[in-house]
């Protein structure tokens, strides 16, 4: 089976094992994961199927968060009608967005991508000031309980990294690769590049936008300081640490990190968090490259082998017994 595939399985375990206690502190952390797994999974789904670098990601993800927030508090939209309008509304302005840089060399495009994010950010500020937007849901007389939002969470992260699993794993797959890999041979083949990388930047910021949704579902308030470029970055370093190329090392990665950020600053600080996560991911870009899923695949590969050396010699052992007996 496919360690992607196992690394979800697990996950969602995971998750549902959590759900099922009564630590909440604990479920507040894998909500935070929950979000950061599929901003990190959409990043890695763009940069890794597409060759398409964004460094101002935060576009999609602050967009989700602030549609969630207007909805809920303008128009009293219910949590799940909410999740999905405002994931749309980040599809389109990520991808409109996106689709002016396509035709921009790798580098480039992330600094275009970053500058954008940087216009979100002062115009949120401006617009919405220091405070920012915050909200709540009812049903009724009643609040939505903090168990309703994790069960909500439990259900964004089966279908929004199951559907982006799916689309690594299509029949579009070769073409997608091969659009990253040499566009002038990908397009001689016939492939229409363009539209790939159009369509692969709505899917990635659909995605984002509803991973910022769920963020600000989870916490009711949203403000400028999600359009920072360090939280442009953080999809990036969790997909480094976890590993580029599939959704395990996104998950991996957003687990690690996620833990790191919610943890360590209750001993320390915050800073020491960051000089962690930094460190972090210097270490993997210079001795690890294929990051943790791929150490975890080598590993498995490698006690295979040593299963099927054993086996032979076990064999092996059997056929000259039986033939010294004879």
């Amino acid at each position: 089976m496919d360690l992607n595939l196992i690394v979800f399985f697990a996950m969602i375990l995971l998750l549902i094992a959590i759900g099922l206690t009564k630590l909440n502190y604990l479920k507040y952390v894998m909500m935070y994961f929950i979000s950061f797994a599929l901003y990190s999974s959409s990043w890695d789904l763009l940069y890794s199927f597409s060759g398409q670098l964004s460094l101002g990601h935060a576009i999609p993800f602050g967009v989700g968060a602030f549609a969630i927030a207007l909805l809920a508090s303008d128009f009293n939209f219910s949590p799940i009608f909410a999740l999905v309008l405002a994931s749309l509304v980040a599809a389109i302005v990520g991808g409109v967005i996106g689709t002016t840089t396509i035709r921009l060399r790798p580098a480039y495009q992330g600094i275009a991508m970053l500058l954008f994010s940087q216009v979100l950010y002062w115009f949120s500020l401006i617009k919405y000031g220091d405070e920012g937007i915050s909200f709540g849901f009812y049903k009724g007389a009643q609040i939505v309980t903090t168990a309703q939002v994790y069960i909500v969470g439990l259900f964004v992260f089966v279908i929004g990294i199951g559907s982006i699993y799916y689309i690594e794993n299509s029949k579009h797959r070769l073409k997608l690769i091969a659009t990253k890999d040499d566009q002038i041979a990908a397009e001689a083949a016939g492939l229409h590049v363009s539209k790939y990388k159009i369509a692969i930047f709505f899917l990635s910021s659909f995605f984002a936008g509803l991973a910022g949704a769920f963020f600000a579902l989870y916490s009711l308030h949203t403000d400028y300081t999600i359009f920072m470029v360090s939280n442009s970055f953080l999809p990036i370093g969790m997909s480094i640490i976890g590993g580029s190329g599939g959704v395990g090392g996104a998950i991996l990665g957003s687990l690690i990190i996620s833990l790191l950020n919610e943890i360590i600053p209750v001993y320390f600080s915050l800073a020491t968090a960051y000089i962690i996560y930094g460190i972090m991911v210097i270490v993997i870009l210079r001795f690890l490259p294929t990051g943790i899923i791929g150490i975890l695949s080598k590993t498995i590969i490698s006690v295979k082998n040593e299963l099927i050396v054993d086996s032979k010699l076990v064999n092996g052992k059997k056929l000259n017994s039986s033939r010294f007996k004879k």
